[in-house]
């Protein structure tokens, strides 16, 4: 959302016919700067008061990932000159739906009511149809649910998102001020209904619009619960269309390895899948067998220990990373796992050695 408003922030949206309407002109400027306030106290609510306390390493990725994705997609946006979408919707909103409504409080509310539907409806096709799935799962990969996560968005998905929406405005008529009040609004409640926070106001205010512990479960690992809570300003569509969960979900994210990088994010919406690998808890102790396996086929002949180490530790990282991997070691680095090898042979021998004795002292004892 936030990346079509700054699209737009050169377009200075005063208008002759709302100038009675509205008492500050709204500039993308203004909008952009009024987010930006709100994101920053957003995010220190959520550092303050978090609903669920996450790792501060793996949050600060998460801030990371999710801002370069939205800096990368705004200039990608740029390029691919999404304003001028709505440039068209302006230069054909008096002939729309809504041009024979002469009440502007009636024509703000029927607007926005179409707009907010038309996200619901949109958001729910995601889910459903595979091909889009591919680039909204990009969102949903996220393990460490906070308000950037609201701008962790697949360039495709944003461009039909706004295709879509110029669409509609060019049906109603919708005047480009009215556009840049609810676009304001609808980024101010997704940044908020992503927040890490919980509220004892939750409950009441969850009855009409969407807040942070419905759309928590939205973002479950399980698809039974994420495939729920569509809504992205009111609540009223969920529960109309008989969507609506109130579950606490027991993991956020999607299931399996997915990138957690931009790269390879939009890479991945793209369907592109760039295998992860976990390092496997036991690396240590799959060298060391793997030592041991060589040794033993050459009879356990002295003076190879230091080869055999080194040779078994390529062969085991190969298979955790991928051939890949880097592979340039320094001679101190060849020096430790020596060392570490040898200590390990070390404590081996002392343990059998410990054994042997007192296997013998309690053999004189009989």
């Amino acid at each position: 959302m936030l990346t079509e408003l700054i699209a737009k922030s050169t377009l200075t949206l005063s208008s002759a016919s709302w100038s009675a309407s509205w008492p500050v002109e709204l500039t993308g400027e203004l909008v952009a700067f009024t987010l930006m306030i709100c994101f920053v106290g957003l995010s220190n609510l959520e550092n303050r008061f978090p609903k669920i306390t996450l790792p501060a390493g793996q949050t600060r990725q998460s801030y990371r990932t999710n801002i370069s994705l939205f800096v990368f997609n705004s200039i990608l946006m740029s390029v691919c000159s999404v304003s001028t979408l709505f440039m068209l919707a302006e230069r054909y909103s008096s002939y729309g739906l809504l041009s024979s409504v002469s009440s502007p409080s009636l024509k703000a509310i029927l607007a926005f009511l179409a707009i907010d539907l038309l996200l619901y409806v949109w958001h729910q096709a995601c889910h459903r149809v595979d091909a889009l799935w591919m680039f909204h799962r990009v969102h949903h990969n996220d393990p460490y649910l906070n308000v950037s996560t609201a701008f962790r968005l697949h360039f495709v998905e944003i461009l039909i998102t706004n295709s879509l929406k110029a669409l509609l405005i060019v049906i109603l008529g919708i005047d480009k001020m009215l556009v840049l009040a609810i676009e304001t609004l609808v980024t101010l409640c997704i940044m908020f209904h992503h927040t890490n926070i919980s509220s004892k106001y939750e409950r009441i205010l969850g009855r009409f619009m969407i807040v942070p512990f419905l759309h928590r479960v939205h973002h479950s690992t399980e698809r039974s619960e994420h495939d729920r809570n569509y809504g992205a300003v009111l609540s009223i569509w969920d529960r109309l269309f008989g969507t609506l969960s109130e579950l606490e979900p027991k993991a956020i994210g999607i299931k399996g390895g997915s990138p957690q990088d931009v790269l390879n994010l939009v890479k991945f919406g793209l369907g592109v899948e760039t295998p992860v690998r976990v390092r496997p808890a036991n690396l240590d102790v799959m060298i060391a067998e793997a030592a041991y396996y060589k040794a033993e086929k050459r009879n356990f002949c002295s003076g190879n220990e230091l080869r055999d180490w080194l040779d078994a530790k390529v062969d085991v990282l190969n298979q955790a990373y991928g051939n890949d991997r880097h592979r340039n070691h320094s001679a101190w680095q060849g020096v430790a796992d020596y060392f570490k090898f040898m200590l390990s042979s070390l404590n081996q021998t002392l343990r059998q050695q410990s054994l042997k004795d007192f296997m013998q002292i309690r053999s004189q004892w009989r």
